[in-house]
This record gives C-alpha cells, sequence and structure tokens, in this order.
C-alpha cells in the first residue's frame, strides 16, 4: 500500500516539474559582453563536425559583417561547439545552439584552448531575422531553463527573459558596453 503512494507521489512530483533540457544561470548583457573576448555579428557560411577524443565537434565558420569588439585580423571566424553529425552518428548537446549556413547571428565569443567558443553555451547566441522591414536579434531559450545568480531560483517570470531586440539598437548597446 506504501509503495502504491510512494509511486503516485513521485509520478505526480515528476509530471508537475518544469522540464528543461539545459539549465544555465543567467549573466546580464553587460557582464557577457566584459567576458567575451569577441563579438561579431555576421553570417554562417559553413560547417564540418568531425571526432576528437570521443566526441563530435562541430566547426562553423562565420563571415563577419561587423566585429563588435575585440581584435581578428580575417573577414571569417571560426567556431568550435559540442556535438554533430559524423557519418551515421549524431551526437546531441542541450542547449548548443544550431548555426545554419545561410542565417545570420551575432556571437559572444570566449577564447578557451585555442578555439572560439560561444559563451554561456545558449546566452551569446542571437540569431537575426527580418520581420515587417525590421532587423531582430533573437536569443532562443526554448527547453532552456535560467538561474537567478542572486537567489539561485528558477526564473520565471517571462518578460525577465527578454530575448528580442532591434538590431542596431543591440549592436550600439553592446559596444558601449564594451568601452566600459
Amino acid at each position: 500500500m506504501k509503495g502504491r503512494y510512494l509511486l503516485i507521489f513521485v509520478l505526480l512530483s515528476l509530471f508537475s516539474a518544469r522540464l528543461h533540457a539545459l539549465v544555465v544561470e543567467y549573466i546580464s548583457l553587460d557582464r557577457m559582453t566584459k567576458e567575451s573576448q569577441v563579438i561579431v555579428y555576421g553570417k554562417v557560411i559553413s560547417a564540418y563536425s568531425i571526432w576528437e577524443d570521443r566526441s563530435i565537434y562541430t566547426y562553423t565558420t562565420i563571415e563577419i559583417k561587423e566585429l563588435i569588439k575585440g581584435e581578428y585580423k580575417s573577414n571569417k571566424i571560426v567556431v568550435k561547439q559540442m556535438g554533430g553529425t559524423v557519418g551515421y552518428i549524431t551526437q546531441f548537446v542541450d542547449g548548443t545552439p544550431k548555426l545554419e549556413i545561410g542565417n545570420e547571428v551575432v556571437l559572444f565569443l570566449r577564447d578557451w584552448k585555442g578555439a572560439y567558443w560561444i559563451h554561456s553555451i545558449v546566452l551569446g547566441h542571437f540569431r537575426v531575422y527580418e520581420e515587417n522591414g525590421k532587423k531582430l536579434a533573437v536569443n532562443n531559450l526554448n527547453n532552456v531553463g535560467l538561474i537567478d545568480p542572486v537567489t539561485k531560483k528558477m526564473i520565471d517570470d517571462p518578460t525577465k527573459k527578454g530575448n528580442e531586440f532591434e538590431l542596431q539598437t543591440f549592436l550600439n548597446t553592446v559596444k558601449s558596453y564594451s568601452k566600459l
């Protein structure tokens, strides 16, 4: 009898919990700007995946339209991400943004072990798209939970997850943060 109630309690707990594939601590745009070595606005032009140390990594080339922060001598930059497909094997890493060829993006990048990685996995990736003749930058937080850095609790208020910006205003804000 007790086992039956325990099972019901466990099932109710599972169904009532908010499930997120990835949970990350929220960081401000200001902090992410300061912690990134390079910030670019560009277009995804190619990608390939390879095996490295029993894992698959994807290398994506971005054609830089505008260098927002940092120094970089080429008009193309390569970003490394965990996961990808090699042959018939796919490794998927929750929260890793998909950099699709042809898409425009704003990326906050950190140099780690000789490669550029997107800052805070999904937080440092903004896809650029056009709507009603206006370019917007959006950070897709689908299936990603955010933790408030002060309270250490999940951020549930959707107004605190503001992640869509008019592109030029967004770029100007990031530039102003990078000068502080």
